[in-house]
């Protein structure tokens, strides 16, 4: 790549780069003092069980033919593996892959925006605002954010690619072209619509269509569409696959529930704060709900972007490249703006990520020329951006510090955005994971009070009742979550949890009618939970317990082997399978799990006792 540059040129070209890789690594520096967040990282890493041995067979399998979350990116999922083989679950390995890619990818886009246009300087503005806005910390800060950082990555090697192609018509840059393509879409599928982008620059700067005006431009697309049917192919089919799995998910907000008049609202509007918060990144926050749009805010917004798209177009032949930047920007928004409702958040600084590209490209482009070959203006400006750059390192730093723990972040949401039911469930679950139940149950109350249609209210709330021994209202919730909750193996278990507690109260009242009535519901729960997924060690775990109890000691041995052989390393699994060995006469292989047990975890309550007592007793002849 720099071999083919004069030797001046290369010179400038490193020196341009190590700056580019000062400015990102000053902005995104804390990310390696930053943990996992309770906010899809369990889901994708730190509690999925297809994670914990890393990159292998088994595991690439996984990640080629499961939906994870709701989503299917398989690229994404084999990474993240990947760093699981090299780093364990050290956060700070997670964390450093997401900011070099970050760095590859500020690096790419100068380097590939500098060679499709020959402006050296203005394409290290937009890569060197790329590289430290606020905006992008979510992105990069955010290990479950991957998708973004990789399918960004593939994403300008496309473009790359495709000008490459433009320029030698080679089928060998056309395949690449494909492979690349394919490979984002891989990473997330965000990126259906760059074969649009593409059309857009093949009137600038590449320069495949006559220099001539919109509707000229117009009547060339069909044909340079044509050339690009692999890339449509590609996203449709993504699209379509897309849909189908995130509806599968119950991802997808009911089109009823949010009327299509609303929708066009709030997409307009999220438009509006996209370009605000590229000029004021401010308040920034993982999660903003979805709230009724004021009419004035929608009129001032739409008013706004139909006047900059009426400008760009008047402008389409003088300034190229406002009209390719923009719709670039607003092209690129389309999946995720919200005419499909995913979620509840009405917009997201991770969807910033690779449109904000696009606009940056807009703005930069429109400062003429002579700033660049003026001595005077070039000092100027050149101070200007050292200023520029500096206000944005403080502020991508400082926006950095916040995702250091669960806790930090999401008290933050809340002051940005106080009727966020995301922040107050995930508060809800860092809470209870510390044992804090009666925080947690306020949080999980509150998220229920913001939004009771959530479909994990009635789960959090019911297992917070259930962990303050709250055991009729647990159960009331608990049935609902059964119907509603979109993890019913978690829901059956709980449920199956709270009837046990009541079997516990009834047999310390020697009232066996009550005892055998809840018996029967809670082996009925654990059963369930297990048919719907075989490898839950907790259902199973308790299913051994409510077997070991209603004299079904043999049962409970082979339930709890199959715990401990899911999960080897769960210290309940192995307590409560010595338990069971003991209850069928088998003291020496109970007192090897009790062993491990400890081992497992060196203060568990019971197993020093138990160990003890084996011990101390009659010896076998």
């Amino acid at each position: 790549m720099l071999e083919a540059l004069p030797n001046e040129r290369r010179v400038y070209f490193v020196v341009a780069l190590g700056f580019l890789a000062v400015l990102t690594l000053a902005a995104f520096w804390p990310v390696f003092t930053l943990d996992f967040i309770r906010y899809d990282d369990t889901i994708y890493l730190t509690d999925n069980p297809h994670m914990k041995a890393g990159l292998t067979a088994e595991g690439a399998r996984y990640a080629l033919t499961r939906i994870v979350n709701g989503n299917y990116h398989p690229l994404t999922i084999l990474s993240h593996q990947l760093d699981v083989s090299l780093f364990g679950f050290d956060a700070r390995g997670h964390h450093a892959v997401n900011l070099f890619f970050h760095l590859f990818n500020v690096w790419l886009l100068f380097f590939v925006l500098g060679k499709i246009t020959g402006s050296e300087w203005r394409s290290f503005l937009v890569a060197a605002i790329f590289a430290i806005h606020p905006l992008h910390v979510e992105s990069v800060a955010w290990v479950s954010e991957r998708k973004d950082v990789l399918s960004t990555f593939f994403m300008l090697l496309t473009i790359g690619a495709y000008a490459s192609y433009a320029r030698s018509g080679r089928r060998t840059h056309y395949v690449l072209t494909v492979l690349y393509f394919a490979l984002a879409l891989a990473s997330k599928p965000m990126p259906v619509t760059l074969p649009f982008v593409l059309l857009l620059l093949d009137r600038w700067p590449l320069r495949r269509t006559l220099d001539s005006g919109p509707r000229v431009y117009l009547g060339e697309v069909p044909a340079l569409a044509v050339e690009k049917w692999p890339l449509f192919a590609l996203s449709a089919a993504s699209c379509v696959i897309t849909y189908a799995i995130q509806s599968g998910a119950g991802a997808t907000r009911d089109l009823g529930a949010i009327s299509f008049a609303q929708r066009i609202m709030n997409a307009v509007v999220a438009y509006g704060w996209y370009v605000w918060k590229l000029f004021v990144p401010t308040a920034l926050a993982p999660n903003y709900p979805f709230e009724a749009v004021s009419p004035w805010l929608f009129a001032i917004c739409f008013v706004s972007l139909a006047a900059v798209s009426l400008l760009s177009i008047v402008w389409f032949r003088a300034h190229t490249s406002l009209f390719v930047g923009w719709f670039w920007f607003l092209g690129m928004l389309v999946p995720v703006i919200g005419f499909v409702q995913i979620g509840d958040q009405a917009m997201a600084d991770r969807y910033m990520y690779a449109p904000m590209i696009g606009l940056t490209i807009a703005l930069v482009w429109l400062l003429p020329e002579s700033v660049s070959r003026k001595p005077r203006r070039r000092a100027a400006g050149v101070a200007v951006i050292f200023v520029l750059a500096v206000v944005l390192c403080v502020m991508t730093n400082a926006q950095t510090h916040l995702w250091r723990n669960t806790e930090t972040l999401f008290l933050h949401t809340l002051q940005v955005s106080p009727r966020s039911s995301v922040a107050n469930k995930v508060l809800g679950l860092e809470y209870a994971k510390h044992g804090d139940y009666q925080t947690a149950l306020n949080f999980f109350s509150r998220a229920n009070e913001i939004n009771p249609k959530d479909r994990d209210s009635a789960f959090n709330l019911g297992t917070a009742y259930l962990n303050r021994d709250r055991i009729d209202d647990a159960i009331n919730l608990l049935q609902i979550a059964v119907d509603t909750y979109d993890k019913p193996a978690d829901a059956h278990t709980n449920l199956g949890r709270a009837y046990l507690q009541k079997v516990q109260r009834a047999g310390a009242s020697s009232d066996a009618d009550e005892a055998n009535k809840w018996s029967f519901r809670a082996k009925r729960e654990f059963e369930q939970a297990i048919e719907i997924e075989a490898d839950h060690t907790e259902a199973r775990i308790n299913l051994g317990i409510v077997l070991g109890m209603t004299g079904s000691p043999e049962e409970a041995v082979e339930v709890l082997a199959e715990a401990v052989r899911i999960a080897p390393d769960n210290a309940d699994a192995r307590y409560n399978y010595g338990v069971a060995l003991l209850n069928v006469g088998k003291p020496g292989e109970a007192s090897t799990q009790f062993k491990e047990a400890l081992r497992l975890r060196t203060d568990y309550p019971g197993a020093a006792e138990q160990l003890s007592a084996i011990e101390s007793g009659p010896k076998p002849n």
